[in-house]
């Protein structure tokens, strides 16, 4: 019989690399995990693992299976916590996950702090996907989400409400010759430019927002030789890789030697929307209220 136990070791192997590093991991000798392995397999129906190449590699149906399964354990985690907490006595616990794209600043850290003296909750705050958190919030995995649009998924199974919009500017470094004594840059001037960060063809967001402002101006962004979607991008900027576009709230983590220069003309407001499930229960459907009202004072 497939157990739980299973699972959690063969979502080790494939997050640890090896059945080597997984068996240290978890305490357990190498040639019983291999057996619980090959166990699992049997229960299945199919192979997880590709072992004919001396590093091992997932199937493709081992790929497809870590995937879901990864979410599933999640999902019961997170109610494992909830019941937990609920147990001893204290609020709900919630689970509340942003873009890398998304700064937890003071401003929105005083937010959740209000939110959870308000009604009791704990909140644990994690950095997930766009695309990713809409699928979390569907199966009960995460129950707020804030993400940054365009997203590459269907917005109209969820509840999504605006919180609030910054102005986009390009992330410089403070001693490039090209943005020495300005105070702002015709976003046309950029196309020369390398850029630390893309789209990426399976995730919207914040890459695509500043790739389509490159387009609208007659040029596609050309690629630095390294490149990062989350907030590493402005560490790339900082060793002169490149530039970024970004929202204002970025400025609250510029390292030192990185500096904000305004667009011009100044592009369309970079929005930031809440999220959460339709089905969701009273205190979700509270708290995303309550949020949306903080936000609004705020503005």
């Amino acid at each position: 019989m497939k157990t739980l136990k299973q699972f959690q070791y063969f979502i080790a192997i494939v997050e640890q690399g090896s059945f080597t590093a997984a068996s240290e991991q978890l305490f357990i000798a190498q040639s019983a995990l291999s057996r619980q392995i090959k166990i699992l397999e049997e229960e299945i129906g199919f192979v997880l693992f590709d072992r004919t190449e001396k590093k091992i590699q997932l199937t493709a149906a081992g790929q497809a299976f870590y995937q879901k399964l990864k979410m599933h354990l999640l999902n019961i985690e997170h109610s494992i916590e909830t019941a937990h907490s609920i147990a001893h006595g204290h609020g709900r616990f919630l689970q509340l996950a942003h873009s890398s794209s998304i700064v937890m600043d003071a401003v929105k850290i005083q937010h959740l702090n209000q939110l959870a003296e308000k009604y009791s909750f704990e909140i644990e705050i994690n950095t997930v996907s766009s695309e990713q958190q809409i699928e979390a919030v569907l199966n009960g995995s995460v129950d707020l989400g804030l993400i940054r649009p365009h997203v590459l998924r269907n917005l109209q199974d969820v509840h999504c409400t605006d919180l609030y919009a910054e102005p986009l500017f390009a992330a410089v470094h403070q001693d490039d010759p090209m943005f020495q004594q300005k105070d702002y840059i015709n976003v046309a001037e950029l196309s020369q430019k390398k850029f630390v960060s893309t789209p990426h063809a399976e995730r919207g967001g914040l890459s695509y927002l500043a790739a389509n402002l490159c387009i609208n101006h007659g040029f596609y962004p050309q690629n630095a030789s390294i490149r990062s979607r989350k907030a590493s991008q402005l560490s790339l900027v900082q060793a002169g890789l490149g530039i970024c576009i970004v929202p204002k709230e970025f400025k609250s983590i510029l390292p030192s030697s990185v500096k904000l220069i305004a667009l011009h003309p100044a592009p369309q407001l970079s929005k930031v929307c809440l999220i959460w499930n339709k089905d969701a229960d009273d205190v979700v459907q509270k708290a995303a209220a309550e949020l949306q009202k903080l936000f609004s004072k705020q503005d």
